[in-house]
C-alpha cells in the first residue's frame, strides 16, 4: 500500500500538524490499522478505500480509533487531489463514522472541508477546581460537547503560556481538553491548543474538529461568522473557518513530507 506523511494546516514543512495517509485497494483489519497508527506514531493515521465514486475514510491516534479528524481528512484529501487518485475539478466524498464529508479544492490551492457543527452547551460536571487549578485564574468559560472538555480563558498570552498537567487533563474529559482564546491584536479572530492524553496525545499540533465546535461558540460571543484561526502549539497552525446553519467549512493547506510503500 501507499503510505503518506502529510503536514496539514501549513504551506511549510515541518509545520502544522503531521498525518499519515494509507491508500488502500482493500480493508485492513481494525487491529492491522491500529498496528499501523501505532508504529507511525503520529497524532492521527488515516486509511481510505476507494469505492465507486467515492471514499472510506477512517482515523486511528496511536492508542484508539475516533470518530472525526479534521487534519487527517485534510491530508487524505491532498493525497488524493496530488497524486492524481481523484481529478482536481470533482469533490471528493468520503464516508466516515461522522457521516458523509466532502472536501473540494479551491482555486487557490487550498481544501474545504465541509463538516458537522456542534455547539458546546455549559459545562454541568462537578470538577471545577480541578478546573481551575489546572488552567489557572485566567478561566472565565468552561463548557462541554460530549467527550470532550472546552475552557475559554482571558488572552492569547494566557493561552500559549499554559502547561497544563497531563494527569489533570485526563480527568477532565474522556477524550481531550480544548483551550481557546479571542485575539485582541486583531492577527487572528480566535486562538486555540488541544490536549488529548487518554488519545495518546499530550498536545495536538493542529486540530480541524475542535473547530467545529469552538467556531459556533466564538460566532454566538462575537456576532461574526467568519474566522482566521491560529492552533497555539509549538508547530502552529492556520485555519479559514466559516459557520453556516448546521455545518462549518474549515479551509487549509497542506504538503508533503514524504511518501512510502508498506507491505503487512
Amino acid at each position: 500500500m501507499k503510505l503518506y506523511q502529510i503536514d496539514s494546516f501549513t504551506q511549510t514543512v515541518f509545520g502544522g500538524n503531521p498525518a499519515g495517509v494509507c491508500v488502500l485497494t482493500e480493508p485492513l483489519r481494525e487491529d492491522e490499522m491500529q498496528a499501523i497508527a501505532s508504529e507511525m506514531n503520529l497524532s492521527e493515521t488515516a486509511f481510505v478505500v476507494k469505492k465507486e465514486g467515492r471514499y472510506d475514510l477512517r482515523w486511528f491516534t496511536p492508542a484508539r480509533e475516533v470518530p472525526l479528524c479534521g487534519h487527517a481528512t485534510l491530508a487524505s484529501a491532498f493525497v488524493l487531489f496530488s497524486e492524481g487518485f481523484h481529478t482536481a475539478d470533482a469533490p471528493i466524498v468520503f464516508d466516515t463514522l461522522s457521516g458523509e464529508l466532502v472536501v473540494k479544492q479551491m482555486s487557490d490551492g487550498a481544501l474545504e472541508m465541509n463538516f458537522p457543527l456542534t455547539m458546546p452547551s455549559s459545562y454541568s460536571g462537578d470538577q471545577q477546581h480541578i478546573i481551575q487549578s489546572t488552567f489557572g485564574p485566567s478561566v472565565i468559560d468552561v463548557l462541554e460537547v460530549p467527550n470532550e472538555l472546552i475552557v475559554i480563558v482571558d488572552s492569547v498570552q494566557t493561552l500559549v503560556g499554559l502547561n497544563p498537567s497531563m494527569d489533570n487533563v485526563a480527568r477532565l474529559a474522556v477524550n481531550g481538553v480544548m483551550v481557546s482564546a479571542w485575539d485582541e491584536t486583531g492577527t487572528y479572530d480566535f486562538a486555540s491548543r488541544y490536549f488529548a492524553p487518554n488519545l495518546g496525545i499530550n498536545e495536538d499540533p493542529v486540530t480541524g474538529f475542535i473547530h467545529t465546535i469552538l467556531s459556533p461558540y466564538w460566532a454566538v460571543k462575537k456576532g461574526q461568522t467568519q474566522f482566521k484561526c491560529l492552533q497555539a502549539s509549538k508547530r502552529r497552525g492556520e485555519l479559514f473557518v466559516e459557520t453556516l446553519s448546521n455545518r462549518t467549512l474549515i479551509r487549509g493547506f497542506a504538503v508533503k513530507v514524504f511518501e512510502t510503500e508498506l507491505a503487512i
